[in-house]
């Protein structure tokens, strides 16, 4: 299973994966020979949380949390991918780093640290440092929890947002075009920044895509 906060992360997954939409919140599917679900959880731990709520975890080999994350690293910069592995089988690992050998792509592993709201950057220097992050998200935590063992679990992320980098801390009510351009219409002061943001999100996505379509074709 893989689960990502938003529209604008789940389906450049899905479209990597061949994945067809089952409903407003879930794509299914197969790839390399393996059935994948991918849901759409909603932004934050409440609401990943109540979107699992139901699902047996022991039903699913393995858990990837995806999306964009912050970084909190200096070193961790934008469109980097990112992976938290903590406690998860080396044979699980090992082939992150060779995926990303493959690609090219500049890696990272290291915590990814929980958050309630988007930190800006003297938050994320701060608590980086602190808590020995290298990024930060607020949907891997849910995901672990929820997991709480039963299935091997896994954050790959991509870099939104590096360390010294300011990012918007309002997102649209809903992702309906309507609601997305009342947001804009009301946010021009931020829009130059809105605008960098949507299209590094664009960019990262699809570099995350494909690392974890070529991951899971390693496995």
């Amino acid at each position: 299973m893989i689960t990502a906060a938003t529209i604008w992360e789940a389906e450049p997954l899905a479209k990597a994966l061949g994945l067809a939409r089952t409903s407003a919140a879930r794509w299914d599917g197969s790839h390399a020979g393996r059935t994948v679900v991918l849901l759409k959880t909603g932004v934050g731990a409440k609401n990943t949380a109540d979107t699992l709520t139901g699902l047996a975890p022991k039903d699913y080999g393995i858990t990837i949390s995806a999306g964009l994350c912050g970084s909190m690293n200096p070193l961790a910069k934008s469109g980097d991918i990112v992976a938290d592995a903590r406690e998860a089988d080396l044979d699980l690992v090992k082939p992150l780093r060779e995926t990303a050998l493959a690609m090219a792509a500049p890696f990272h592993f290291g915590k990814i640290l929980h958050t309630n709201i988007v930190l800006q950057p003297k938050a994320k220097k701060a608590l980086g440092e602190e808590q020995r992050a290298v990024a930060c998200d607020m949907e891997s935590q849910a995901v672990r929890r929820w997991a709480d063992g039963k299935t091997e679990t896994l954050a790959v992320r991509v870099v939104l947002d590096e360390m010294n980098e300011a990012c918007p801390t309002e997102t649209p009510e809903n992702e309906t075009f309507n609601a997305q351009l009342k947001f804009a219409l009301t946010h021009m002061t931020q829009l130059p920044l809105l605008i960098k943001t949507v299209w590094r999100a664009s960019r990262g996505m699809k570099t995350l895509s494909t690392f974890i379509t070529k991951y899971l074709e390693t496995l």
